[in-house]
């Protein structure tokens, strides 16, 4: 239906139970009819370990669609043939000025955020980091570094009005086991 740099309008239908259904969703995939495989985008999980205490790398960036910024987890796009862990380390670098020193697990590659509006997938790259340097977004990324404590976390989720549904969930089990895995 529309096709752009980023993304394109599918209007698709299948036969499920004798029945035919009819879907329009958005794709970031060049080829809607083969299978998935691979994660579209990584959304690291980076910790640092401080005097204070680990800390866990989040970001406050703006987005066009809510018009206003939200507190998420780093993640960018994989690029064709790049491995998920370079994705991470890349990503990681360019938005918050943060290496990544060791990846630490990662979970299954095909995660569905919003299955019923997109095909698109990620994957989940925890790792540790230390400090390198000043940050290096694309242009057209507003993005604040927010490092948090499990004490400070439990402050930004109680008073940040907006939150990433990839992250919440994981900050939410932090808090409940009242601590990072690092």
């Amino acid at each position: 239906m529309s096709d752009t740099k980023w993304l394109k309008l599918v209007e698709a239908e299948a036969e499920i139970q004798g029945r035919t259904k009819q879907w329009v969703y958005c794709s970031r995939r060049r080829d809607v009819e083969q299978p998935i495989k691979t994660p579209d985008a990584v959304v690291i999980v980076p910790f640092v370990k401080h005097p204070e205490g680990t800390q866990l790398l989040l970001v406050r960036e703006y987005r066009m669609p809510i018009n206003q910024t939200m507190i998420a987890l780093p993640a960018g796009l994989v690029d064709p043939g790049e491995r998920c862990e370079s994705t991470a380390e890349r990503e990681l670098l360019e938005e918050t000025g943060y290496a990544v020193t060791a990846v630490l697990d990662k979970s299954p590659p095909t995660l569905f955020p919003s299955a019923g509006l997109t095909d698109e997938c990620f994957q989940f790259v925890f790792v540790e980091a230390e400090y390198r340097g000043p940050a290096a977004p694309e242009a057209s990324e507003e993005i604040e570094v927010v490092p948090v404590t499990i004490e400070g976390l439990r402050a930004l989720m109680a008073g940040t009005p907006a939150f990433c549904g990839r992250t919440w969930p994981l900050c939410y089990q932090y808090l409940q086991m009242n601590k990072f895995p690092i």
